[in-house]
């Protein structure tokens, strides 16, 4: 009895992590990926807070984190970098977004 509560607790944990809308998608392939593409990433602290990453944006992690809600997409995509700057405007974000979209 005592086993079959402790794996339903485990597993409504489990379940509950899964589902947490606050997930942190940072991690070393979007470092690696942006220093391909030409940008002076030298560590996490490129978007994050922290040169570990986790939660704790700077202004250029909240801005693909807000890229990533108006996308709509699943994960960040280091590749929108491209239309960053520090005073960019939403409009001249959103003009840019038809030309980064993939082709059907």
């Amino acid at each position: 009895m005592k086993i079959k509560l402790l794996a339903i607790i485990t597993m409504v944990i489990l379940a509950l992590t899964l589902l947490n809308d606050n997930k942190t998608f940072a991690y070393p392939p979007f470092l690696k990926e942006t220093k391909a593409l030409g940008f002076d990433a030298k560590d996490c602290t490129y978007c994050h807070q922290k040169n570990v990453g986790g939660k704790g944006w700077n202004k250029r992690g909240l801005w693909l984190k807000d890229q990533k809600k108006e996308r709509k997409a699943p994960v960040v995509d280091v590749k929108w970098l491209k239309f960053y700057s520090d005073d960019s405007s939403k409009e001249e974000v959103k003009n840019n977004k038809a030309s980064d979209s993939p082709s059907n």
